[in-house]
């Protein structure tokens, strides 16, 4: 896959590609829904994990919509090579088969459980969503790779997943005529009628070749990745796999030392593969590829813009214990869930939860639930407040995945819901309680203002009546923002470390407000909106 060309317009989900089919020379046309599927049967059939084939199904569908009418002067969307992305269109005689029947039935569930899920990046644009087989050990820089504008997600990153892939290591002899042959072929390459030398003279930091000399009657530079292609275009794709690779010699051949399968850009699949294995949902495993970016539901194009669907509001987990991470969705079936009513409250929790902690949850609940009413009650005569689910996730990979969050938020609300991370999470973390007030609190400032209150007086607000300014304030920046400032970061938070920064800007705005004229003033401005 190669770079989008500028100008072309975004893709509504609703509307059809056309792609065509090389080898067939046909062209179909087909739902967005279908053409992922197709890409999924060309690149995720030895894929057994399916948080990972969820992985590459929003990232195959990110691409699309920003990519498509790639093809526009030849009459559709996308080829069905790796110019765009490979495709392979469902063959009727084959449906019968139980392996072929399974397979297809996993990829399809992948597409079906990311249905209209794409990747954003921090304008809420889709991303340039890049994968490949293997990077190698760390994913590329676009920028030293193929020499364009590098997005900050597409900076290369570390991965520590793909080192036991079957991609991992490699060795490729290749005979001085062979190599000859190979660099003949290209007036960037071709050193006349004798190779002396390759040599790698300037490698990137990802351990990349990013300039190859080579010497002969002639002396020639060029790009590692156009070295590696021109090579492939002659020789066969298999012969030097990447361009993360060392130049040795053997006697007349040349000995290429290697690791990694593809340009490395972006998604590695043997990386998300063992990431998935070890327990990673699909969003963990995107924000690790991608750094900075978001998973998000689009239902249409609006303009030059994409609409998403209205996401669960999430709320950061304040303190600075580390990563505690519980299996993801899926990766059990022996838990069964409970539920408990109470007067205000219907709460959905795992039976491995004890009844003590679900009584004093309830108890919490509802106790909060009396006393916002009453200090609400100044601004306005009446709060409808329906009757609220609260559902305690059994893992952290339920709650990502029902949420759409990230794995550092500690709970998220969407209207009369609150979804919170798993119980044991927020004990070890002291903010349990804490956290049951401050989703409690959006509920009754969502039904105040309408849901028309600016992001930083709800967020702030919350903190202060679910009591946490003690433990927020530790975050406060030095700077201080304008609330217009404020409130556009507040949307696109890209980490946890710049939420909770946001989180504390946001109620010391609230705090001096109500230094200033009581608490009673912010409910009353709530209710203005």
């Amino acid at each position: 896959m190669t770079d989008e060309k500028p100008g072309v317009p975004l893709r509504s989900l609703d509307s059809t590609i056309k792609v065509h089919l090389v080898s067939d020379k046909v062209t179909q046309t087909l739902s967005l829904e279908d053409y992922v599927l197709g890409v999924m049967r060309a690149e995720g059939t030895v894929e057994s994990e399916p948080e990972a084939l969820k992985a590459l199904a929003i990232a195959t569908r990110t691409y699309a919509l920003k990519n498509s009418g790639r093809h526009a002067t030849d009459g559709y969307d996308f080829c069905s090579t790796t110019h765009c992305q490979r495709f392979v269109a469902k063959d009727p005689t084959l449906s019968n088969g139980a392996t072929t029947s399974l397979l297809e039935s996993r990829l399809s569930a992948a597409v079906r459980a990311t249905e209209g899920q794409v990747l954003l990046d921090d304008r809420g644009q889709p991303i340039d969503a890049y994968f490949g087989a293997s990077c190698g050990g760390e994913t590329a820089n676009i920028r030293d790779l193929w020499g364009v504008a590098p997005a900050s997600y597409l900076r290369g990153v570390r991965d520590e997943y793909c080192d036991g892939g079957r991609h991992a290591k490699w060795t490729d002899i290749i005979s001085r005529a062979d190599l000859l042959r190979a660099v003949q072929s290209d007036p960037r390459t071709d050193v006349g009628n004798r190779l002396d030398q390759v040599l790698v003279s300037k490698r990137d930091e990802t351990g990349r070749a990013e300039f190859i000399t080579l010497e002969g009657e002639h002396r020639k530079i060029v790009r590692g990745w156009d070295f590696k292609i021109i090579v492939g275009r002659v020789l066969g794709w298999n012969v030097l796999k990447s361009s993360r690779f060392e130049v040795g010699r053997s006697g007349s051949n040349f000995v290429f030392r290697g690791s990694g399968f593809g340009h490395g850009l972006g998604l590695c699949q043997e990386g998300a593969h063992v990431m998935a294995a070890r327990g990673a949902s699909y969003q963990k495993i995107l924000e690790k590829y991608f750094p900075g970016t978001g998973v998000k539901r689009v239902v249409k194009q609006l303009g030059a813009k994409l609409d998403v669907t209205e996401r669960s509001k999430a709320d950061v987990l304040l303190n600075t214990l580390g990563y505690l991470y519980s299996s993801p969705a899926g990766s059990t079936n022996s838990f069964r869930l409970l539920t408990i009513s109470s007067e205000n409250f219907h709460l959905t929790y795992p039976a491995d939860v004890d009844r003590r902690t679900v009584n004093q949850i309830l108890n919490t609940l509802e106790s909060t639930h009396s006393d916002y009413l009453r200090r609400a009650s100044a601004a306005a005569n009446s709060v409808n407040i329906p009757r609220l689910e609260i559902r305690l996730n059994e893992s952290t990979g339920d709650f990502t995945s029902r949420t759409g969050q990230p794995w550092w938020a500690a709970a998220a609300t969407r209207d009369n819901h609150i979804e919170l991370q798993p119980v044991a999470i927020l004990k070890q973390r002291g903010v349990l309680f804490t956290t049951l007030r401050h989703e409690l609190a959006h509920i009754i400032i969502d039904s105040i203002s309408n849901k028309r209150a600016p992001r930083w007086l709800g967020e702030g607000f919350a903190l202060y009546l679910a009591g946490e300014g003690q433990t927020i304030s530790r975050y406060v920046a030095r700077e201080r923002l304008r609330e217009d400032e404020l409130e556009q970061r507040l949307q696109h938070p890209r980490t946890q470390v710049e939420m909770r920064t946001l989180y504390a800007e946001a109620y010391l705005m609230v705090v001096e407000m109500i230094r200033r004229q009581g608490e009673p003033s912010v409910w009353n401005k709530l209710a203005t909106y």
